[in-house]
């Protein structure tokens, strides 16, 4: 079936097609077929309609299982008031002319919505004009329907194909106008993902699935601590038959941005040959600073930095003042998260083909632009004579937004003079990830006999990302700390707010919802413990302390884009609504409870409840329930899908997934030791998806973040065990 067919078209398939009428041409990638051009026309880069009236789309956004290319043809057909059997998507190569490309921070939609929609919309009107002008009949008696053009005075209509000439030769509008949304087909229904056949067939192109002439391969042993060196090396006696040699990287001095850490890579004509002869070889490094780097005595400085002051970034009243009062009852906690391991199932995979005239580069990378500009920097070239391919991504979760491993390929493949791919192995995979930064939170209240805090303090500590980036970055970022941290939604007039950054011995990056992960553990199991103190329910306590929810929320720290500020009401409608799905009051019985937890994130709003049994040092998570309200949304079967993914993403990294360091290595060297959430270990889950008017927002990342203090909530309410520290261990 055609909807579910991603056309794939390679640059010299573009060229001999290129006779044809094409206002603003995009370049779709790789390498199957091209499509009939024709006399065909486009509003934008992000669509062309065929000579035949067939329409592609093309996804500047890369896909990993999260449904976007699916999503942006939606929205395109939808304006367009397309035939969805006769829409086709292709993947865009990484090009400035498509805007941001970046998937990533869960913002394709929301940045690109009305674009997408115009797009559609422009076409349209284009194709009715051309119907008018055909007819000799007036503009406002032409309407479009399921890839025709109608004139219902005479009963006549043309398909697109009919009018794609004289189309083409019309102007573009600037701003076309919009269907109203109860006249919508495709945006807010449920569509299978265009690419769901081919991927269930083996048939979908991933980075390993790409194999040009002469290809090597390599894989690297990789120094135990970063910014170590090669000091010797020595090959095995005994070589196996397809090996072809090595090469030696030297670590960059400065920040590790996405260069290539210090390694001896082998490389071979196969990929078992590479891997084997890399572990085979004897390989002295050089010291750096790193190698005395140990999780434990970095835990225990992130834990002092969480208790003593910071840099301000909220100072409300006199909270010390009202602290050494002591008038109510006090608590306070200190919350602490590892680091942890993006994990996709796919490692990460490059192959390159490097030229003095041009570099080819096919890899499962988050951000082509970003990836081409990075490799233009690396070897000095201009930028238009990087070409990257965008493949498949077998999961991500932001490590494939840092394409380190695609540097390598193209170093490797000028060194050697042919296409080399680089494989990484799951053991380098994890050992040498750009790994979510461990935490400290430390929070100190009082509260009155209402219940209500008289004064609030608040403190974080974790590694930047920004260490990356820039030799002297260690305080956090405000767009880190805006993510669950400066933009808590209870607010009081005795309220500080600090924070701590910390260098870390180890690359750090961005992991899917970032910053969010350990705010909303810390801010969610605090306030439950409050709710507790003040003898109060935890939904109740919730509403209670968020206060007038009509008022317009003051984010001490805004980094929200404009119709994106906080809306506390639909905070507190997520709340209400997963009460009612949960049947949150109910009791489950003896060794049973409910967790609770909501957060505001990447413009939505979630709220979780986790229904968990505890038997001695055992934990069932029977069921989870979940409530998005992502604003408008595209297809709610995706979206119903990432919150059920989100649902055990969360539970893996509350219940198990944990890195650790020992003489600046990591300990955890594959999925025997870094443990994930098991099929038969993981829940029941049903969500809610409020149906919205606001614009939208993200949907792939907001839904880990109430995940697991859901579930530490849900524990002391089943064996009164408070949990303060990740990954859940029970007493």
């Amino acid at each position: 079936m055609k909807n579910e067919t991603i056309e794939n078209v390679s640059r010299r398939s573009f060229l001999k097609t290129s006779g044809t009428l094409v206002l603003a041409a995009s370049l779709p990638t790789m390498d199957i077929r091209a499509l009939p051009r024709a006399n065909a026309f486009n509003t934008s880069v992000y669509l062309d309609v065929a000579a035949n009236g067939d329409i592609t789309v093309t996804a500047h956004r890369v896909e990993m299982g999260q449904g976007i290319r699916t999503a942006l043809a939606q929205i395109v057909a939808d304006e367009l008031e397309a035939d969805w059997n006769r829409v086709s998507v292709a993947q865009a190569d990484g090009d400035a002319k498509y805007g941001d490309q970046n998937t990533d921070g869960s913002q394709s939609i929301r940045l690109f919505y009305d674009v997408l929609r115009n797009t559609g919309a422009s076409a349209k009107e284009m194709l009715m004009q051309a119907g008018a002008q055909h007819w000799s009949v007036p503009i406002d008696e032409i309407s479009a329907e399921n890839h025709r053009i109608h004139h219902k005075p005479t009963a006549r209509s043309l398909d697109y194909g009919d009018l794609t000439g004289a189309a083409s030769k019309l102007p573009v509008p600037e701003q076309a106008k919009f269907k109203p949304r109860k006249d919508h087909k495709f945006i807010g229904k449920g569509m299978l993902h265009v690419d769901t056949w081919d991927v269930v067939k083996g048939k979908a192109t991933y980075g390993a699935d790409v194999k040009l002439p002469n290809m090597l391969y390599a894989t690297a042993q990789r120094c135990p601590w970063v910014g170590g060196g090669v000091k010797t090396v020595t090959e095995p006696e005994t070589k196996r038959r397809n090996y072809v040699g090595f090469e030696v990287f030297e670590p960059k001095s400065g920040p590790y941005m996405y260069n290539p850490l210090g390694s001896v890579v082998a490389l071979a004509k196969d990929s078992f040959t590479a891997m084997e002869m890399a572990k085979a070889m004897q390989v002295e490094w050089t010291d750096s600073p790193n190698s005395s780097f140990d999780s434990q005595t970095f835990t225990s400085e992130l834990a002092s930095a969480a208790k003593n002051p910071g840099e301000k970034i909220h100072n409300a009243g006199d909270v010390d003042a009202v602290f050494a009062r002591k008038s109510g009852k006090q608590l306070e906690a200190l919350y602490e998260t590892p680091f942890l391991s993006h994990a996709p199932m796919e490692p990460p995979v490059a192959v390159a083909d490097f030229s003095e005239d041009s570099v080819e580069v096919w890899a499962p990378v988050q951000d082509p632009q970003t990836t081409r500009g990075a490799v233009a920097a690396y070897l000095g070239m201009p930028v238009n004579k990087i070409h990257i391919h965008p493949t498949m991504l077998g999961g991500a979760f932001g490590r494939k937004s840092k394409p380190d491993f695609v540097m390598e390929a193209v170093e490797l493949s000028r060194r050697r003079g042919v296409p080399v791919r680089v494989q990484w192995t799951r053991e380098c995979d994890l050992g040498y990830d750009y790994f979510h930064a461990a935490s400290a939170q430390y929070f100190k209240a009082e509260i009155d006999n209402d219940g209500m805090p008289s004064a609030w303090l608040q403190r974080t500590a974790f590694p930047t990302i920004m260490s990356l980036f820039a030799p002297g970055a260690e305080q956090p970022a405000p767009w880190e700390l805006e993510m669950g941290f400066s933009n808590l939604p209870y607010q009081f007039p005795n309220q500080r707010m600090e924070f701590t950054g910390i260098r870390p011995g180890v690359r750090i990056g961005w992991m899917r919802s970032v910053t969010n992960i350990f705010h909303a553990f810390s801010a969610n199991s605090f306030v439950d413990e409050l709710a507790e103190l003040a003898g109060e329910n935890p939904i109740d306590y919730r509403i209670k302390l968020m206060g007038d929810i009509n008022r317009k929320f003051v984010d001490p720290n805004p980094n929200s884009p404009p119709g994106h500020e906080m809306d506390l009401r639909r905070l507190a409608g997520v709340l209400k609504r997963v009460e009612k799905l949960s049947d949150f009051h109910r009791d489950r019985g003896e060794g049973r409870g409910l967790g609770l937890a909501i957060h505001h994130s990447f413009r939505s709003y979630v709220a979780t409840v986790i229904d968990v049994e505890v038997q001695g040092k055992d934990i069932k998570v029977h069921d989870a329930y979940v409530v998005l309200d992502c604003g408008t949304h595209i297809n709610p079967d995706t979206c119903v899908a990432q919150m059920e993914g989100a649902v055990v993403f969360g539970l893996s990294l509350a219940l198990k997934s944990e890195i650790t360091f020992d003489k600046g290595s990591a300990v955890q060297g594959n999925l025997d030791t870094y443990e994930l959430l098991r099929m038969m270990e993981s829940p029941r889950v049903k969500v809610d998806l409020v149906q919205s008017e606001a614009l939208p927002a993200g949907v792939g990342e907001p839904g880990v973040p109430p995940v697991a203090p859901a579930l530490t909530n849900a524990i002391f309410a089943a064996s009164g065990q408070r949990i303060r520290k990740l990954p859940v261990s029970l007493a």
